[in-house]
């Protein structure tokens, strides 16, 4: 479990943001999954508007874009780093 994922759980959203863009924005992602997974298992529907979604979707553009900011999340790390150590 990375140091983002242990704040955002702790609830420390900002913190987790700040520590790690990409890996919070998963996080992130990941909550809305679950939550219309439980919307859909409590009430039995499955809702149309996500066929709807993902056929307008392409998946090599958002393959792409999330590759852009998991590569922009470790960049912003990198530097901090680098700025700590001088």
């Amino acid at each position: 479990m990375t140091t983002c994922v242990l704040a955002f759980a702790r609830g420390e959203v900002l913190t987790a943001f700040y520590v790690q863009p990409a890996g919070a924005l998963l996080c992130s992602l990941l909550i809305v999954a679950a939550f219309c997974a439980f919307l859909t298992s409590v009430s039995g529907i499955y809702f149309g508007f996500f066929d709807r979604l993902v056929a307008e979707l392409k998946v090599r553009y958002v393959a792409a874009g999330l590759l852009v900011i998991l590569a922009a999340g470790w960049a912003v790390t990198l530097a901090r780093a680098l700025a700590a150590q001088t």
